[in-house]
């Protein structure tokens, strides 16, 4: 799994501690959350929907 790192440089409240995130900085948890959803880290790419298998031509 690759890491996810930030694109902006941001403060994020955890544990009743403020941290700042700097520009690529690595994201994991809470953090990565609050990135994605406010726009300082790249989203998460949507799961491509696995192609089902076709069932063997019948013979005639």
């Amino acid at each position: 799994m690759s890491t996810t790192k930030a694109t902006k440089a941001f403060t994020f409240r955890e544990g009743g501690k403020v941290k700042l995130y700097k520009k690529g900085d690595e994201l994991t948890g809470a953090a990565l959350a609050h990135a994605q959803a406010n726009d300082f880290a790249p989203k998460p790419e949507p799961e491509k929907p696995r192609a089902e298998a076709k069932p063997a031509a019948e013979p005639k």
